[in-house]
């Protein structure tokens, strides 16, 4: 089957819409995935061989993200150029700040009529009508940003030996906390997609009772699981998958009965 922007082939989502696909085989789970602040593409390089070959993984990418004024800027331009990618069957998983982008995608395309994902899968980030739980990033240097990153597991130790890549991780993930900022809540309803949530058992950002509160985002099916980890829960990808591959069965094989 021909990708277009999968884990193992990332590119800027601006190709995205010239790439050719086949129909996806029945009972295939296409799912989108959304970085966390600071991350790429890159970050889900390991998930098409870990997760099963039954599911698809279509990483988003957008690059330059600095010339957005705002979130919605950035939604807007990630649902024109994923175009045709959302055709087709889909669900949508985000960490943190792709957690966002996920769930307004999510409600953007709802309130267009397009079709929205068969789920919502968000993982460590605090509903929108909750008071956030990013630093306010304006507020703080880049050594003080660079120190919560670290103490919430989102900078590798490793990056302490390259001074300059860890200056630029931490830039990319002001220019994304910096939109986070913007993003405006008003006229929210509910979607009528499952919402399927995870967090970190030990994560000092975002409580088990936080993420309770995006039941009322959905008026379907509603799930909540705590994995064992903190903020980046997501690195133990074993656990992780285990976690995923039950919500990703269900949905192809009802597809599948459907068809």
């Amino acid at each position: 089957m021909t990708t277009t922007l999968t884990a193992q082939t990332a590119r800027p989502i601006s190709r995205l819409a010239t790439s050719t696909r086949s129909p996806q085989p029945r009972g295939r789970v296409r799912l989108i995935c959304f970085h966390h602040a600071g991350g790429g593409a890159t970050s889900f390089n390991l998930w098409k061989r870990g997760i099963g070959a039954d599911v698809e993984v279509v990483a988003v990418d957008v690059p330059d993200r600095e010339r957005f004024a705002t979130l919605r800027e950035l939604i807007d331009e990630v649902n024109d150029q994923l175009g045709s990618v959302l055709d087709e069957p889909h669900m949508f998983f985000g960490h943190s700040f792709g957690a966002l982008v996920a769930y307004r995608l999510a409600a953007l395309r709802a309130a267009a009529g397009l079709p929205q994902p068969e789920a919502l899968i968000l993982s460590s980030f605090t509903p929108p009508h909750l008071p956030t739980s990013i630093p306010m990033v304006n507020q703080v240097d880049d050594q003080q940003l660079g120190k919560i990153l670290s103490d919430i597991g989102g900078l590798p130790v490793e990056l302490d030996r390259w001074p300059t890549l860890r200056e630029k991780a931490v830039a990319l993930a002001r220019i994304d906390l910096t939109l986070c900022a913007t993003d405006d809540d008003a006229d929210a309803v509910p979607l009528a997609c499952p919402i399927h949530v995870f967090g970190g058992s030990e994560d000092i950002l975002v409580s088990e009772s936080d993420l309770s509160h995006w039941r009322s985002r959905t008026s379907a099916e509603f799930s909540l699981q705590m994995l064992k980890g903190n903020h980046f829960h997501v690195s133990d990808r074993k656990q992780l998958f285990a976690a995923l591959r039950p919500v990703l069965s269900v949905v192809g094989t009802d597809r599948a009965k459907v068809a």
